[in-house]
């Protein structure tokens, strides 16, 4: 049943703020094997927004991955928070 006026991952969003510690996992595909292997990443949010994707908005969080410096925009429900 489809929610009215709902953005996508809304019920993740109260579960996150900026400066949390999360993880996900970043596929890479081997070319020459053809294996996809799972990469445990880990960052902290400095950022969490709303986007338009398709007719819905969708809940995003930009995190900082401290070992490469990069920075990911990722679904909310994607990540998975740290805790002490």
């Amino acid at each position: 049943m489809r929610t009215k006026n709902k953005s996508f991952g809304d019920s993740f969003k109260e579960y996150f703020n900026v400066g949390d510690i999360v993880a996900w996992k970043l596929y890479t595909h081997d070319i020459i094997t053809g294996e996809i292997e799972p990469k445990p990443m880990t960052g902290i949010i400095t950022k969490i927004y709303r986007s338009p994707m398709s007719s819905r908005d969708v809940w995003f969080a930009t995190v900082f991955e401290a070992r490469t410096a990069k920075f990911y925009n990722l679904s909310l429900m994607t990540l998975s928070l740290i805790k002490d």
